[in-house]
C-alpha cells in the first residue's frame, strides 16, 4: 500500500505528501521480528505497507504476562505516542508475517503537518478517530474481561 492511499494520507494536500514521502523510509521485518518494544523511544510513527502486526504490552508486576492490544492490518497506523511529542512507546510490535511498514520520524512530520495546516487538520482529525474508535474496542474487551472474572 503506498502512503497517499493510507486512510491517514488520501486526500491531502500533494505538497505536504511529498514532503511526507520524502521523510518516510520504507523497512521491512520478517514474520515474529520486533519493530519496537515497550518503553523505547517514540522518535518514528509507522504505517503498516503490507504483512500483519501485533501490538502487545506486559504488566509492570509480570513481564512474563503478554496481553494483545491490536492486530494491525495494511495502511494503519501505529506507534502513536510518537506524534505526542517525545514520549516513551506504550506497546510492543511485533511482525507476524513478512512485514514492511512506512517509517515517518514525528518531528519532521510534525514541522510539515504545521507548513501545510489543512492537511495537518486532516491527519490529526482522522489519527484522533482512529484513537477514539481503538479505545471502544479496548473498552468492549475490558467489559467482556470484567464479566467472566466475575
Amino acid at each position: 500500500m503506498e502512503l497517499e492511499e493510507t486512510a491517514l494520507f488520501r486526500g491531502i494536500d500533494p505538497a505536504a505528501l511529498s514532503r511526507i514521502r520524502q521523510i518516510s523510509r520504507v523497512r521491512n521485518y520478517l514474520g515474529n521480528e520486533t519493530i519496537f518494544r515497550e518503553g523505547e523511544p517514540a522518535t518514528d510513527f509507522y504505517i503498516l505497507r503490507d504483512g500483519k502486526v501485533l501490538l502487545t504490552f506486559t504488566l509492570p508486576r509480570d513481564p512474563t504476562t503478554e496481553f494483545r492490544i491490536a492486530t494491525i492490518g495494511p495502511g494503519e497506523t501505529f506507534a502513536w505516542a510518537a506524534l505526542a511529542r517525545e514520549e516513551t512507546l506504550s506497546s510492543q510490535a511485533r511482525a507476524l508475517d513478512d512485514s514492511s511498514v512506512y517509517i515517518v520520524p514525528a518531528r519532521e512530520l510534525h514541522t510539515i503537518l504545521l507548513e501545510h495546516p489543512a492537511a495537518g487538520y486532516e491527519v490529526m482529525t482522522r489519527l484522533a478517530d482512529r484513537i477514539l474508535s481503538r479505545l471502544r474496542q479496548t473498552r468492549v474487551e475490558l467489559r467482556w474481561l470484567y464479566q467472566g472474572a466475575r
